[in-house]
């Protein structure tokens, strides 16, 4: 028998142990997502984690460069601060405003949009124009629409009696009425298109029974569109409710919170605390506030998704 035929007929060799592992499988998931943990963390959590040690201090600007424990300070002043309280007032109304006109414009044109057409393929894609603008160039474009020279809008608006000789944006209820108007159609695409999706999904059938049981147009909206359609359009309400609250931009561009504080919402209240009266720890603490009050309100809209 040769060499090569022994080699052959010789059991083969059971392979090396395995090289122990340096990470065991059972942490591998925590390190598959620890980096977006970490980051998460870095750019959520510590910035709130700063603003809430920051609310605490009492820092002046004018009177100290350095920050110095202040306590409970800045909570007291905002409990007493008028001017606040009725900034806070309007940013409510300026959510609920831009929320229900979003609503008013985004379901009838989804609506018309779920279909299968090449026009509304087109403007599907073109709806998402004003979600896309920035607010520098959305706020300078209304405010030259509604300039009482030059702006046709507001040559509409005073062929019709609305605008008098000067812009609706001079007037107090006007002006504020006028930016959350502003506020609804920008944000309207995004409910637009949350909306398709969700139209999109409604099972077929679910249209053909209610036809069957001689359910009319409006009687297959409100009891099967509708339903069906519900936690979206509370989902993302809350979600543009929420962008809409902490608003700053806008009604800064178009009116710096006039005429008269008829604009001043809360994140311009916190801008004019920080750059004009140069007291950031106050600012915290209303940032604070703020937050509080727009996590209790969230849980009373959740809740009330649940129960419908």
């Amino acid at each position: 028998m040769t060499m090569a035929s022994q080699d052959t007929l010789r059991p083969a060799r059971a392979p090396a142990p395995l090289r122990r592992k340096l990470v065991p499988d059972r942490f591998l998931p925590y390190g598959m997502i620890g980096p977006a943990v970490f980051v998460a963390f870095a750019i959520a959590i510590v910035p709130l984690a700063y603003a809430f040690w920051l609310s605490l201090q009492d820092w002046y600007m004018l009177r100290r460069p350095t920050p110095v424990w202040g306590g409970l300070v800045n909570y007291r002043q905002l409990l007493q601060d008028g001017a606040l309280w009725a900034a806070f007032g309007r940013t409510w109304i300026w959510m609920v405003g831009t929320v229900f006109v979003e609503l008013l414009l985004a379901l009838p044109i989804a609506l018309l949009l779920n279909r299968e057409s090449a026009i509304a393929r087109s403007a599907s894609a073109l709806i998402l124009l004003p979600w896309v603008t920035p607010f520098i160039v959305l706020g300078f474009g209304w405010r030259f629409l509604l300039d009482s020279d030059v702006g046709p809008i507001h040559g509409f608006l005073n062929a019709i009696g609305i605008a008098g000789d000067s812009s609706v944006l001079n007037d107090p209820v006007l002006a504020f009425t006028t930016i959350i108007f502003i506020s609804g159609w920008k944000g309207t695409p995004f409910l637009v298109i949350a909306l398709l999706a969700a139209l999109k999904s409604i099972p077929e059938e679910l249209y053909e029974a209610a036809e069957v049981d001689g359910a009319g147009p409006v009687s297959r909206f409100l009891h099967v569109t509708l339903p069906e359609i519900w936690n979206t359009i509370v989902t993302v309400g809350l979600v543009l409710g929420i962008l809409a609250f902490y608003s700053f931009d806008l009604p800064w561009i178009m009116t710096k919170g006039g005429p008269q504080d008829a604009t001043t919402i809360v994140g311009i209240a916190m801008y004019k605390a920080v750059f004009l009266d140069l007291r950031p720890a106050y600012a915290a603490a209303i940032s604070i506030v703020m937050l509080v009050l727009l996590f209790l309100a969230s849980l009373v809209v959740l809740r009330a998704r649940r129960k419908v």
